[in-house]
């Protein structure tokens, strides 16, 4: 895991190779344990190092090294093989030990133990068809100086940020938009569509950024830039999820499945050189990797470092499940309690790491968390981010289950999930969730904040949900994987864990392992109220009664309204009266009139303390980083 930085420059560009470093080292958390530089020129006898001093040369890249796998200097960068490739990359290979072999099979030797020495050598024989062979999480720039191209490829989830930059006579990439503050000719310009949809509903599109021209690399594909004339291809997609056909229709053959699968990932996702610990919120997801964990190193006589959010005496704190799941597997816990002072007092580190504005407090709790697994000395970390993706285990995922057994005249099915809830052999939670889900739609096609931004209308956004609504079961399911709240989620986990230099790993995010889940169909992934049954059965016998059985929670949650109506109150009754930027573009009295209704009512609509989370963040980031309309 690590930082990249490259410039792709013309010869009559004039850019110091000073650029490129500081670019690098805008994200030294990023790659604490080394770093690199390397600037190529093609004098006309072919592509060569040269100097740091000046500008003359064409490609210059950048790297900051977290160290993983091979800690030797064997798996420095930037890296070349056989003086053709060049590559910078961040992420992990899982799968980089079987690819190794199957190269060593036609004639490849290597000189280290690290995946990055692999990704040059899968190039090198099969070109960008290799990106379908990796099981991981990636961000990289291979510079081909055969084919006289740069190639730019992300993983599938874009699990690992990837951005890209076009300025007058060069182009650049790095992990993170900071690094292009470092270019003079770079502007931080906002970007109005996203941000209006940001205010108005928390919403994201993976494809944009905050900044107008800072763009991210599509997720799951790869890109070509011409090291002659520096115009990027169109975007290749590497992956094909559409293609799954549904073939398991049995509920105990899906839980099979789905437990030897998810025992594989696991596995490869534990491949490492440095000690592995694991994210434990004491829900289903995060209690399967943590146990399966720890079972996959029964032969470790260290016991395994589990860390958690607590918030004692708040109804989201869930101390009592993960007491349970620590109980079971005999784990050397760590916990944290984030404060609304600590909030204050971390508040413009914790923004400049994440680069954009965040959604919600429960970000702050993973900033709390990354923190956390740093102290005890882990740099990595395996986390249950996915599990409620992969498995459609949200709540309107399930009633759209529903709707469409409704609408499939399958009553008899639709009505035995309503009887198992309310007879005591199902999820007793199910009734209850039918107004919380009616209300959060309306808070997302009708939002009451006012923007000044010539964005997309509500008119719009609202036939942006009915699309959805109107998506096959698999396409949806896709649409919820790829675009929905995973890829922020992700954006946001990268940013907090890197921000203390630690490898979060994602099991649940293996390629094979979403597949799987695409091929069950939707009738095993519920079963009387409950969602994930294909998880449930699958571990049960693995999992403490009281985690396996326990009704699903909502996501990742803290005691917002408690901070907002209480310490945060003064500081945002003043910041309110202030005179602001954010003002520009959101009308200052809806926001009063906004904070006195959570004053009044105590915080208790979440939907609307999120939103005047969301202002308040926007605000302050528009100002850290200096961003003009």
């Amino acid at each position: 895991m690590c930082g990249i930085a490259a410039i792709l420059k013309s010869k009559t560009t004039t850019c110091p190779a000073s650029v490129v470093d500081r670019m690098r080292d805008e994200v030294a958390y990023r790659g604490p344990d080394g770093k690199g530089s390397v600037f190529l020129d093609n004098g006309g006898s072919g592509w060569a190092e040269v100097s740091h001093s000046g500008s003359g040369w064409q490609v210059g890249l950048g790297h900051r090294r977290l160290s993983i796998l091979d800690l030797s200097s064997a798996g420095h960068q930037p890296m070349a093989y056989r003086d053709k490739f060049w590559i910078v990359y961040n992420g992990e290979i899982y799968n980089f030990l079987e690819l190794r072999r199957a190269l060593e099979e036609v004639g490849h030797r290597f000189h280290s133990s690290s995946d990055t020495e692999v990704i040059l050598a899968a190039y090198a024989e099969w070109g960008p068809a290799c990106f379908a062979r990796f099981r991981g999480m990636w961000g990289l720039v291979i510079i081909d100086c055969h084919r006289n191209e740069a190639i730019l490829c992300r993983d599938r989830l874009g699990i690992k940020p990837l951005y890209l930059w076009q300025g007058p006579g060069m182009v650049a990439v790095a992990s993170e938009i900071k690094e292009f503050f470092a270019i003079p000719a770079f502007k931080a310009r906002l970007e109005p569509a996203v941000s209006a949809e940001y205010i108005q509903t928390g919403y994201e599109d993976p494809t944009q950024s905050f900044f107008r021209d800072a763009h991210p690399i599509e997720a799951g594909s790869w890109l070509r830039i011409s090291l002659g004339t520096l115009q990027p291809s169109g975007a290749e997609s590497y992956w094909h999820p559409e293609r799954v056909q549904v073939s398991v229709t049995d509920a105990e053959e899906a839980g099979r499945a789905f437990a030897s699968k998810l025992q594989e990932c696991v596995k490869i996702h534990l491949r490492s050189d440095v000690p592995v610990g694991c994210a434990l919120s004491g829900g289903l997801d995060s209690s399967a990797v943590a146990t399966m964990t720890n079972l996959m190193r029964a032969s470790d006589e260290s016991l395994l470092h589990t860390f958690t959010v607590t918030f004692p005496g708040h109804r989201s704190d869930e101390r009592e499940y993960v007491d349970a799941v620590l109980a079971h597997i005999g784990a050397s816990p760590h916990f944290v309690t984030p404060t609304p002072e600590g909030f204050l007092e971390d508040f413009d580190r914790f923004l400049w790491i994440q680069d954009e504005p965040v959604g919600g407090f429960s970000q702050y709790a993973g900033y709390s968390l990354a923190r956390l697994t740093r102290q005890a000395g882990v740099p990595v970390s395996l986390n249950g981010q996915g599990g409620d993706e992969i498995l459609s285990g949200y709540w309107q995922t399930y009633f759209l289950h529903l709707r469409d057994l409704w609408r499939g005249g399958r009553v008899l099915e639709l009505m035995s999930h309503f009887a198992g809830s309310l007879l005591g052999n199902g999820n007793p939670t199910l009734v209850r969730q039918i107004p919380v889900m009616l209300r959060r739609y309306r808070a997302r096609v009708k939002p009451p904040m006012e923007v000044r931004f010539p964005s997309l209308t509500m008119k719009k956004r609202g036939e942006v949900l009915r699309n959805v609504l109107a998506l096959s079961p698999l396409a949806r399911r896709l649409h919820e994987i790829r675009f929905m709240f995973l890829p922020q989620l992700l954006k946001w986990d990268d940013r907090n864990f890197m921000g203390f230099s630690v490898e979060s790993r994602y099991p649940f995010l293996d390629h094979e392992l979403i597949e799987l889940c695409l091929s069950f169909d939707p009738q095993v992934l519920y079963h009387h109220g409950w969602v994930k049954y294909p998880l449930r059965t699958g571990l049960r016998n693995m999992l403490p009664p009281s985690i396996a059985q326990r009704p699903s929670k909502f996501g990742f949650e803290t005691p917002e309204d408690q901070w907002l109506t209480g310490l945060l109150r003064p500081k945002l009754e003043k910041w309110l009266k202030s005179t602001r930027p954010v003002w520009e573009h959101v009308e200052r009295q809806s926001v009063q009139r906004l904070a006195t209704d959570i004053w009044r009512l105590h915080g208790k609509r979440d939907e609307q303390c999120k939103e005047l989370f969301r202002i308040f963040v926007f605000d302050r980031w528009l100002d850290i980083f200096g961003v003009q309309s």
